[in-house]
């Protein structure tokens, strides 16, 4: 097995999964890294971009990604993957073990947003409702499967979930007016519960896992969604604090952290000081 540590991390061209990417790439990882938007500008030509016009605003790619980790000397290894195509997110796996050898970390950070992504429940047609449910929780589930099992047979390897208050906090308004949509909690509630079962099933394997909860961010997304996202741009923490403090934490040694915690990422930036106390 080679010296080098490796890591897997999920939904990358833009926003935290790119920031935790570049995190792991300064701290000395090779990192595959996965994404649907191959070259600058496709996501501005998907179908969904007329209901989230932001999309034709933000930058972002696998292209982008690879070339900013391998300017920190680092192995980039692009995979490009539909949170809704089964075929390809049980490929993902297998593509990152094959190009990389082994894989140490693995940051589940992709989600499935959509065109009803902020829409009240009786506004949400049933397809997008399975969509969410498919692309935040069975899609996970799906692909992680092959990683725990390789960390398992390779004797230990640290799982990182970035999660949502919305998984377990009542929101203060309704979707729309600065609440979340029910299908996003109800997503990320089913998501958030998989690190402590996990842990029960492979923790004496040597397994570590979190729930990152990153609070409100200021992604690239975020800041382009002007008015519609407010509420979170408000309150938000820059992107990059956030995906180098996850970073921290993945790398950090053994102990450091609560395993099965569910961590308040802003809190530890706090403690590092990159944060504003």
């Amino acid at each position: 097995m080679s010296a080098t540590p490796t890591a897997l991390v999920t939904g990358a061209t833009r926003g935290i999964g790119k920031q935790v990417a570049l995190g792991l790439a300064r701290r000395g990882y090779d990192v595959a890294f996965t994404g649907r938007t191959h070259h600058e500008g496709d996501a501005a030509r998907r179908p969904e971009a007329e209901a989230l016009p932001e999309l034709k605003l933000v930058s972002g790619s696998l292209d982008s990604t690879a070339a900013e980790i391998e300017h920190l000397g680092r192995r980039a290894v692009p995979i490009a993957v539909d949170l809704l195509d089964r075929e390809q997110v049980l490929a993902c796996a297998p593509a990152a073990l094959a190009a990389l050898g082994h894989i140490d970390i693995l940051c589940n950070n992709a989600i499935y947003v959509g065109p009803a992504g902020e829409r009240l429940f009786l506004d949400t047609p049933p397809d997008e409702i399975e969509k969410r449910l498919y692309g935040n929780v069975a899609a996970q589930l799906l692909m992680m499967q092959s990683v725990v099992r390789h960390m398992v047979e390779q004797g230990g390897g640290t799982v990182g979930n970035v999660t949502s208050g919305a998984g377990y906090a009542k929101p203060s308004a309704r979707a729309g007016e600065g609440g979340w949509a029910l299908t996003y909690g109800v997503s990320k509630a089913g998501f958030h519960r998989i690190v402590a079962q996990l842990l029960v099933e492979h923790e004496r394997d040597g397994l570590r896992a979190y729930n990152l909860q990153p609070g409100a961010v200021a992604t690239e997304r975020v800041m382009a969604a002007g008015e519609k996202l407010e509420f979170v741009r408000r309150h938000a923490a820059p992107v990059e604090v956030v995906g180098d403090t996850i970073a921290h934490i993945l790398t950090a040694p053994a102990g450091a952290y609560a395993n099965g915690g569910n961590l308040q990422v802003q809190d530890i930036a706090r403690e590092l000081g990159t944060l504003p106390a």
